[in-house]
Order: structure tokens, then C-alpha cells, then sequence
């Protein structure tokens, strides 16, 4: 669990070194307040307990990301677990029950998934109508690598000058692998860039 922590300092962190939108606040109150039709892991509980994201959004270039708060937990499951229709939202037995969305982007349709039932919690994204794929073995591996996409988002590139008619920078693109692929490993790495930059 330390490592959870660990990782959730160094967000929180580059969070307030390059001054994005929101703030973590550390409630100890999220377990009473989860909604109770929403799977947890005790690295989600750590997560929201002691970091809940209020209003985060981290622009990564090419789309912004929310950090889905507690209150929005419900609300951010729309489209995957739960789907719209006519007569209201309706369960997609086909969502596995165990996976919980945390994050997306701003327009929806790229979910960031943490997998609750499985040991340290592995993070799973998806995009469009593709099947979820693995991008971390683990929350605290995500929540880094994300930490070190955001230090060199931020600190070292503009924003968005990322891309180009080219494409993604190749410098942009080498400087994040060889920050996230001692974290996340090279399978991992290479889906997590696909996800953020693919």
C-alpha cells in the first residue's frame, strides 16, 4: 500500500508544481460517501481517501483527462457499465462487475479502468468500441507513469506543440518512454503510450 501512496505524492505533487486545475483533498471520508452499486479495492479506498481529485482535468496534448471524484464516480460508469436508454440508464451485464472507471477524457469514450478484484489493482484503458487492454499492473504504476507523462507534458514540451502534421514528436515520444517504461514495463508501455498518443 505504501507504494500506492508514494506514487499518489508524486501526482499530487507535479499536480501543484505546474498549478493544474483542481486540487487533491485528503477527505478520510470517501469509503462512507462510495456509491453502493461501485466496486473498491483498498488501493481505490487509499486513493479517495486520501487524494480525491475535486475538478482535475490534465491536458495531455491531445485531449484533457478528468480525475473522476466520488460524487462523479456514478455519473463517469455511464457508457460502459451502465448504458442509456430510452427508458433511462440500464446495466451492461457484459461490463465485468469488478471494474471501475476512474478517469476519461473530457468527451468520454477513452475510460481509465482500475481493475478492483485483482491483487495492487492493475489499470486496463480503452478507446472507441476497442476491448479494455492492460496499462499498468498496478494503480501505483499508473498514477506514476502518469506523474512522470505530466512532468514532461508540462516541464519539458508545450503542450500543445506535441504533434504535428507529422504526427507526435519523436523527442516527446522518446523522452516518455524512457521515463515510463522502467515503471510500467514494455508491454505496458507500449499500450499506455498508444492510449494517451496512439
Amino acid at each position: 500500500m505504501s507504494q500506492v501512496g508514494d506514487a499518489l505524492k508524486e501526482l499530487s505533487f507535479m499536480h501543484a508544481k505546474y498549478q493544474l486545475s483542481g486540487q487533491f483533498v485528503a477527505s478520510g471520508n470517501a469509503s462512507v460517501r462510495w456509491p453502493a452499486e461501485l466496486p473498491r479495492s483498498a488501493e481505490i479506498e487509499l486513493y479517495y481517501n486520501n487524494y480525491e481529485p475535486k475538478g482535475i482535468k490534465i491536458e495531455t496534448g491531445l485531449t484533457p483527462l478528468k480525475l473522476f471524484e466520488v460524487e462523479g464516480l456514478k455519473k463517469g460508469q455511464v457508457g460502459y457499465r451502465w448504458i442509456n436508454t430510452a427508458d433511462g440508464a440500464v446495466l451492461d451485464n457484459e461490463w465485468p462487475v469488478s471494474d471501475l472507471v476512474i478517469m476519461d477524457d473530457s468527451g468520454g469514450g477513452k475510460p481509465i479502468i482500475a481493475v478492483t478484484n485483482v491483487a495492487s489493482t492493475p489499470v486496463f484503458a480503452s478507446y472507441d468500441v476497442v476491448q479494455s487492454f492492460q496499462i499498468a499492473d498496478s494503480l501505483a504504476d499508473f498514477i506514476r507513469a502518469l506523474s512522470r507523462l505530466i512532468d514532461i507534458v508540462y516541464g519539458e514540451f508545450n503542450i500543445f506543440d506535441l504533434s504535428d502534421d507529422d504526427g507526435i514528436s519523436d523527442a516527446f515520444l522518446n523522452r516518455l518512454l524512457e521515463e515510463v517504461e522502467p515503471i510500467l514495463g514494455e508491454d505496458n508501455t507500449s499500450r499506455f503510450v498508444d492510449y494517451f498518443y496512439g
